[in-house]
């Protein structure tokens, strides 16, 4: 009879003793659980913050390697008593280039933001190419005086809200016909080297583009990149 009851007692602290090892691996287990819901929402939302910037990166260095090759073949021109490559202010441009002025996009950033600030816009003229009598290949198209033939029609970059209310950086000609080259464009910035404050060697432009976007998680991404083309005849 007794050890029947011995029996019994350790076969309840065998049961009682599993309830309690129960209870601490379920215990462990929901903050285990809550540690991995954690990490893979965290592990998402870098995801989603990772490939937005890149996109960013992608699209901004994509558009000022275009920007970059157009004025290479641009150069300090004087054409019927217009000088170019003209820097403007949106809204500021003088009476004879108020074909490419226009009110200025829309700003998200804030003061003390690095992609805060007033936008500056370029007008430009690029030179003709024409084949080489001898080789073919395509070269500057120059006259019989030896001067430069400069293309006729004028090229301008111009940073626009749309209807979408997205920022968009076009290529224009002539003032019109558009060319996307970014969207999500915060501010963009054309220097020469007066406008630069004779930062940028004499004959240069320098090309400041700054993205910016929101994130699948609501966050801000912005992306900056920059350079400075001499041109032709700098």
């Amino acid at each position: 009879m007794k050890r029947s009851i011995l029996q019994r007692v350790k076969r309840r602290a065998r049961a009682g003793f599993s309830m309690v090892e129960m209870a601490i691996s379920v215990t462990v287990l929901a903050i285990i659980s809550g540690a991995l819901a954690q990490s893979v929402e965290g592990v998402r939302n870098l995801t989603v913050t990772s490939n937005r910037r890149s996109t960013l990166q992608v699209m901004g260095n994509r558009a000022l390697i275009e920007i970059a090759e157009d004025l290479r073949d641009s150069g300090n021109v004087t054409i019927a008593g217009l000088e170019y490559p003209y820097v403007f202010q949106p809204g500021n441009a003088d009476v004879a280039f108020a074909g490419h002025d226009h009110a200025g996009a829309n700003r998200n950033g804030e003061a003390g933001d690095d992609d805060f600030g007033p936008a500056r816009e370029i007008v430009f003229r690029v030179f003709d190419w024409a084949p080489d009598p001898v080789t073919g290949e395509m070269e500057p198209n120059v006259g019989n005086d030896g001067v430069l033939i400069w293309a006729g029609e004028e090229i301008s970059y111009r940073l626009t809200t749309r209807a979408d209310g997205v920022n968009y950086l076009e290529r224009r000609l002539d003032g019109g016909n558009p060319e996307v080259v970014a969207h999500h464009v915060e501010r963009v910035v054309f220097d020469d080297d007066e406008s630069s404050g004779f930062e940028i060697p004499l004959g240069s432009i320098r090309v400041r583009i700054w993205m910016r976007d929101r994130d699948g998680t609501g966050q801000v991404q912005r992306y900056f990149t920059e350079t400075i083309v001499a041109l032709t005849n700098g």
